[in-house]
């Protein structure tokens, strides 16, 4: 069965004819929770992967009732979480304890920092703001053969005193650890159980990331498709839908 991922729920989504796919939603978007009376419809597996420091408490929200919500772009609620440190767009602890109880629905993580670091290769695509402030990277000094990635996938540089310094390995090794830990307690605090499910933030990883990962329990990866047999693939659901509902080519997915 295909598997899709899905970030923000927007009213579109429904058009489509999802029954047939497991359906995968990361970083524990409100929009997630909104929406769950429709989505519970379709008789599939559905998996949401929660950025646990990004869970706080909070009142437990209305759910879908005849109105769309507006769209909001990872960019956006990225920038709010990171940079201005509001977390509305995401689900409150209340509401993932809702989903963690429904027929059907697993929850795994997404990570507990879902942090970034500058790497030595080049972008694959422009960078988002909030990662530039995250890394007090200034636009003006990235340079074509640096791009900001996954913190835990790759060792890579920080800035110190205006030059970028490789992160020392064992440092990294512990910030897996560190975030890795981080997560399960939280889990097992506010949901009582330990996850062995994973989804890679940014969909990157890495060996020596994954083999960190397996000594914490972890069992199925979820990620982008690559060489090792633990990662399940996924397919964005922009781009399945660009592929399935003609008007969606026009640009209404933008």
């Amino acid at each position: 069965m295909t598997t899709l991922v899905i970030h923000d729920i927007r009213k579109e989504y429904f058009e489509l004819d999802l029954a047939q796919y497991t359906l995968t939603f990361d970083d524990g978007l409100y929009s997630q929770y909104y929406y769950y009376p429709l989505l519970k419809r379709y008789n599939t597996q559905i998996i949401f992967f929660i950025i646990t420091s990004f869970i706080k408490s909070g009142q437990t929200r209305k759910q879908f009732g005849g109105e769309y919500l507006n769209h909001v772009k990872p960019q956006r609620y990225m920038y709010d979480a990171f940079i201005n440190e509001t977390f509305s767009n995401f689900m409150t602890l209340t509401e993932v304890q809702a989903l963690s109880a429904c027929n059907r629905v697993k929850i795994g993580t997404h990570s507990h920092f879902h942090d970034v670091i500058i790497h030595d290769s080049p972008p694959k695509k422009p960078t988002s703001r909030w990662k530039i402030e995250r890394c007090a990277y200034h636009p003006e000094e990235m340079n074509p053969q640096t791009s900001i990635r996954s913190r835990l996938a790759f060792q890579g540089f920080e800035l110190q005193n205006g030059r970028l310094v490789q992160r020392d390995e064992a440092l990294w090794m512990d910030f897996i650890k560190y975030d890795t830990e981080l997560s399960l307690n939280w889990f097992e605090t506010n949901l009582g159980f330990t996850p062995d499910i994973y989804s890679l933030p940014f969909n990157e990883y890495s060996d020596r990331m994954i083999a960190v990962l397996e000594g914490f329990g972890f069992k199925e990866f979820y990620g982008k498709a690559g060489k090792h047999k633990k990662i399940h693939a996924r397919l964005d659901i922009d781009r399945f839908a660009s592929r399935q509902v003609p008007s969606f080519r026009a640009g209404s997915l933008t």
